[in-house]
């Protein structure tokens, strides 16, 4: 199949026309738009995917409805018509296929999707075909099956990687999808109408031998048995209903929740901040009624260095007086032994009789001491009062914190400044959350981790009921071969057409596995192959597939490479995409979107230089920061037959035109 147009009206940004022209030019086969973040990009891949197959998808490849692929701006004004039309050529035919969306003629004013019509038609070399033939004749070229290696999203790489978790739920349904897009599902549904056969010719076998003498236990354990298998697959079908029913819903509040992250966050901010707020006031508080404390006796280091002067010079005068005190005292006491040794004509100090000229001699000091003990007078009120004034001053002079309150009201200056910063800061985040139900997102949050909790039940549930059923098909399967060897019962048709259904369901199931394997390997050479052209590491050998279709990098020796960065699980993922779009659809275009997230320019150079060569038509939908027009397109050369930009109007509005090379 070649791409030739795709034209659009009022298709989610693009209001009004829209239209851009496929290089068809096998040498000049690659196609670049240029656009920012959500400006379009992807909507271009929704609107081919919406023309071919009526749906386009958003996060976790969920289809958005009909109602949101309308363009805003132009349904404010009144204007409530959609179309996406496509033209291309396959297998030497001419296409164009279209399809088209309005407002049904009871509705006034749309509100949902089922108030818009939509109306599907295609023309085959300029001759209209039913709309009944419309589908076989997709499928004959680009069957919805096999859209996701026609139309590729780059930003679901990280969905690949879920392949290398074995039992991994996402796991399951891209090895699904993979296993749809090959081929298996046709000999799956083969096998399961051969069990379908089988489960109602041993209902018929049971009921046969029901009427048969010595048989009737044999029939009512197969009778147990398949009642049982019946009642666990009705489980089963009704658990994986609640499953899926229970995921769609806790995806959809994730992209809700992702959408308020940020508002959740401001929230969450605002109580720390408003909390870190009440710290900084407490603290502010308790350094505020210390530095009082301090305060009280601050006046005290004002007045210290007089206070000491005072103090020392008091000390002085304390110390002079109690000299001339104890001088005093000693000449009273002088004096008085004197007086004594005359009295007694003894020496007081050696108790020796005293000569006359002695007596003379002691007379003489004691006159002497007399008349010095008049000029010896001491003020004792003075004593006195210097001696309380020395301890008031002492008191007055023990020591102070006063030497704190600096570091106190540097600390409270600095906790005032984060006062400030810490009212702007809940200023700000009140403006982001006022009027905004915080306590809703809280009530979905919540919501979200308990359906999280209900599908891990769910997931429990449905192995244990797995189990049961294997068990139970086990003890038929061993019934129906006990009952193969009773003459009886092999001659029953019934028997016979169990017998039968029996070994086509065992050859449906080989085929399966062999086919499964065949492709596995298949797709490993293929994939090993793409992975070689587009690694840098020229010492890795290859890839090797799982049974989920995983791929793991092995180096020189063969050995696993078990520690990846992410631009290696972006090659890997890209690998296994040209693989499987080799082994399973015939060549056609490739039209990715936002392929290079996480590459470097030497592994982006090696895919735009081998992707060319695989598909006659690629189609690139990039930004600026993915692929460079100077450096990344040199290797390109002359196969770039068009580029496009795409250019902001509104947030509501895109436009794109052609740009020269």
């Amino acid at each position: 199949m070649i791409l030739h147009t795709l034209t659009s009206s009022n298709f989610m940004p693009y209001k009004g026309k829209m239209s851009i022209a496929f290089p068809t030019n096998k040498d000049q086969n690659v196609m670049l738009v240029y656009g920012d973040n959500m400006r379009g990009k992807t909507s271009l891949l929704n609107a081919l995917r919406w023309v071919f197959y009526g749906k386009a998808v958003g996060r976790h490849s969920r289809e958005i409805p009909l109602f949101e692929l309308m363009n805003k701006d132009a349904a404010l004004e009144g204007d409530w018509s959609m179309e996406v039309a496509a033209t291309f050529e396959s297998d030497g035919h001419r296409y164009e296929l279209r399809r088209t969306v309005n407002k049904r003629a009871y509705v006034a004013t749309p509100s949902r999707s089922e108030d818009l019509e939509v109306v599907r038609a295609m023309r085959k070399d300029d001759i209209a075909l039913p709309e009944h033939l419309i589908d076989s004749e997709i499928n004959r070229f680009a069957p919805e099956q096999t859209s996701r290696f026609f139309l590729f999203d780059g930003e679901l790489l990280d969905e690949y990687e879920q392949l290398l978790i074995d039992g991994s739920e996402q796991s399951k349904k891209i090895k699904e999808a993979i296993e749809q897009a090959l081929g298996v599902p046709t000999l799956i549904r083969g096998r399961d109408d051969a069990g379908t056969i089988l489960k109602q010719a041993q209902k018929q076998q049971s009921l046969d031998l029901q009427k048969l003498g010595g048989l009737e236990e044999h029939a009512n354990k197969q009778k147990f048995h398949q009642t049982q298998i019946d009642s666990i697959e009705d489980d089963l079908a009704e658990l994986n209903v609640r499953l899926r029913s229970v995921t769609e819903e806790r995806m959809a509040l994730d992209d809700d929740l992702e959408k308020t992250e940020a508002l959740y966050q401001a929230k969450q901010k605002l109580t720390d901040t408003k909390a870190a707020e009440y710290k900084n006031e407490a603290d502010q508080a308790q350094l505020n009624a210390e530095r009082l404390v301090h305060i009280k006796d601050a006046w005290r280091e004002i007045v210290r260095p007089l206070l000491t002067i005072k103090r020392e010079h008091l000390h002085k005068e304390n110390t002079q007086l109690t000299e001339q005190m104890f001088a005093r005292n000693h000449v009273v006491t002088q004096i008085a032994q004197l007086k004594e040794a005359m009295k007694s004509d003894k020496c007081q100090t050696c108790g020796q009789s005293l000569h006359e000229k002695e007596r003379a001699a002691a007379g003489a000091l004691l006159g002497t001491l007399e008349s010095d003990l008049l000029g010896m007078k001491v003020n004792q009120a003075s004593f006195n009062l210097i001696s309380s004034e020395i301890q008031a001053l002492d008191k007055l002079l023990k020591p102070t914190n006063a030497a704190l309150i600096p570091q106190l009201d540097k600390q409270i200056a600095k906790l005032r400044v984060e006062q400030t910063q810490i009212g702007n800061a809940i200023e700000k985040l009140n403006d982001i959350v006022q009027g905004q139900d915080t306590a809703e997102i809280a009530r979905q949050r919540a919501k979200r981790d308990g359906l999280i909790r209900e599908a891990t039940r769910i997931s429990e549930d449905i192995k244990t009921a797995q189990a049961n059923l294997d068990k139970h098909e086990k003890d038929l399967a061993m019934i129906s071969k006990v009952l193969q060897s009773l003459p009886t019962a092999r001659a029953q048709k019934s028997t016979q057409l169990v017998n039968i259904s029996s070994a086509l369901e065992k050859i449906y199931a080989r085929s399966i596995d062999r086919l499964r394997n065949d492709l596995k390997l298949s797709v490993e050479r293929l994939a090993s192959a793409a992975f070689k052209k587009l690694t840098t590491q020229g010492l890795y050998s290859g890839l090797r597939i799982n049974s989920n279709y995983g791929l793991t990098i092995l180096d020189e020796r063969g050995q696993e490479v078990t520690v990846r960065s992410a631009g290696a699980e972006q090659i890997v993922a890209l690998s296994l995409i040209d693989g499987l779009a080799h082994a399973g659809r015939s060549a056609g275009p490739v039209v990715m979107d936002t392929p290079f997230g996480r590459l470097d320019p030497k592994h982006r150079s090696n895919i735009l230089s081998y992707l060319p060569t695989t598909t006659p038509q690629l189609v690139l939908f990039v930004h600026e920061g993915e692929v460079n027009r100077t450096t990344d397109l040199a290797g390109l050369g002359s196969k770039i037959g068009a580029v496009y930009e795409i250019q902001e109007v509104s947030p509501r509005h895109s436009r794109i035109q052609k740009v020269t090379q």
